[in-house]
């Protein structure tokens, strides 16, 4: 994470009344994700997913291997998706 981010996120965390609502772990493979899955088709199966995002190619491994060890269950939208990889996570 760029220091500018990571200085953003900090100003944001001290302002009175602004409450962070997530946690992103590593922002350029979170943007990433979400722009893979932009075009899936909701509600899918993590093996179905799987096959979408091979069928796109060139796809960083590591990607690859946090959708691998997701649960395997329907996922309603992208952002399920995400947060099942621990990319991003609710607070």
């Amino acid at each position: 994470m760029s220091d500018q981010n990571e200085n953003a996120i900090d100003k944001q965390n001290n302002i009175p009344g602004q409450q962070k609502e997530v946690d992103v772990k590593d922002y350029p493979y979170a943007s990433e994700l979400a722009n893979l899955l932009k075009d899936m088709e909701y509600p899918d199966d993590k093996s179905k997913i799987l096959n979408f995002i091979k069928s796109i190619g060139n796809t960083d491994e590591n990607i690859m291997e946090l959708l691998e060890k997701t649960d395997d269950k329907q996922y309603s939208n992208s952002a399920e998706v995400i947060n099942a990889t621990g990319l991003v996570k609710r607070q």
